[in-house]
């Protein structure tokens, strides 16, 4: 895991807004880490085996993000509950530190809604305990992003179009997004590739998630859709079928197959970093800083 996060991070903070962490998974990515040269500052409420109250789980985030000494904050779990907490942040506060946060799963609420208050500079990819069985190769492509360099990603075309897309990424679990568009937080996707993964326990509501976004607007002015993993059970023809009939109602073009999602194999997505897809589905991100 050495050099991981990218250049300057030296000291990583480790907060918990939603569900309470797996102890044993919790201790062994934190050892590797530390083995990786990181030192970590890790909220009070990380270990203990009952979640935390709402201002507690919110004062020791915005503790975290306000440290001089917090280079960075990555959440040691996803899970439930990161929506009481977003919704009781002080944004003015956090505002004076333009900090980086990496999170996924229960966190698309936090990152999404610090893209649409314009605090901070988020990231959507794994949680410390997910970071524990990625494989090698999502090691390197979050490394790779990291560091200002990420490679290439070949997309398969599920509605294509003549010209390349651009624009600046957004996105996550697609229940935590249908859950932000019902409580009007969802970022503005005007020009935005919204990258959507899914659970296996959240299929059976696939179609009326995606139903309730697309009668709400939210891929009327987008620059793309970008289906990621869905782990789900159904047959690969029947999702396929499925995303077709999805990319039918939706005016912009629909991509599928980045690694990205509830899988060993995850990526990390900048939030800040744009991106370009060729009408022949290859992704290619913006190089540097």
């Amino acid at each position: 895991l050495t050099g991981i996060y990218g250049p300057g991070v030296k000291t990583i903070g480790i907060p918990a807004i939603s569900s309470e962490v797996p102890s044993s998974r919790f201790a062994a990515i934190t050892n590797r880490l530390a083995k990786a040269g990181y030192a970590m500052k890790v909220a009070a409420n990380v270990m203990e085996s009952k979640v935390a109250s709402v201002e507690r789980r919110k004062q020791l985030f915005e503790d975290l993000w306000m440290d001089p000494e917090v280079d960075l904050l990555v959440f040691a779990y996803g899970g439930q509950g990161a929506v009481d907490v977003v919704e009781k942040l002080d944004w003015e506060k956090l505002r004076k530190r333009d900090m980086r946060v990496i999170g996924f799963s229960d966190l698309t609420m936090l990152v999404n809604s610090m893209l649409a208050k314009g605090v901070g500079h988020p990231y959507s990819g794994p949680v410390l305990t997910t970071l524990g069985y990625s494989s090698q190769a999502a090691v390197n492509r979050m490394r790779d992003m990291m560091n200002g360099c990420p490679k290439d990603v070949k997309l398969s075309v599920v509605k294509g179009s003549d010209k390349p897309v651009e624009g600046f990424p957004m996105g996550g679990l697609l229940d935590r997004l249908h859950r932000l568009t019902l409580k009007g937080w969802l970022p503005d996707a005007t020009g935005r590739v919204i990258f959507i993964e899914n659970t296996n326990r959240y299929a059976s509501r696939t179609d009326e998630m995606l139903g309730c976004m697309l009668e709400r607007g939210v891929f009327e002015k987008a620059a793309a859709v970008v289906i990621c993993d869905f782990n789900s059970k159904q047959p690969k023809e029947a999702t396929r079928k499925k995303l077709e009939e999805f990319a039918a109602k939706i005016p912009c073009p629909v991509f599928a197959g980045f690694p990205y999602g509830h899988i060993a194999g995850t990526s990390i997505i900048d939030f800040r970093r744009k991106l370009t897809i060729s009408p022949d589905g290859t992704l290619s991100w913006v190089q540097g800083k």
